[in-house]
């Protein structure tokens, strides 16, 4: 009996713990497996952006297509009066952390 529970406390102490592992499931974060779950994703994300800065930001307006296994949006943010180009792209079935955006600011 000893060495079962033993067996069981060596067991659990080998499993990495959800908290350190940074890849660790997260019960709120999407798995992103057609390209129109990518736009609003992609949105909230360059908007952020822009008013972590103080700028204000209003109307978006994006297209989106799948090519395979990659999904992809090219969007159009207005920025304090200037058009911003914002193109994010993500494997299907990937979790959203793994999503990249790419904000082309003629302000720099």
């Amino acid at each position: 009996m000893r060495n079962a529970m033993a067996m069981g406390v060596l067991l659990l102490a080998a499993q990495p713990s959800l908290a350190s592992d940074p890849a660790a499931y997260d019960p709120y974060e999407r798995e992103i497996s057609q390209a129109s779950e990518l736009v609003p994703w992609c949105r909230q994300e360059a908007e952020a952006r822009f008013v972590a800065r103080g700028e204000r930001t209003y109307q978006w307006s994006a297209s989106y297509s799948d090519r395979g296994n990659a999904l992809s949006v090219e969007g159009r943010l207005r920025v304090e009066g200037r058009d911003v180009k914002v193109n994010c792209r993500i494997a299907r079935g990937a979790r959203e952390r793994y999503a990249t955006i790419d904000i082309q600011d003629p302000k720099g």
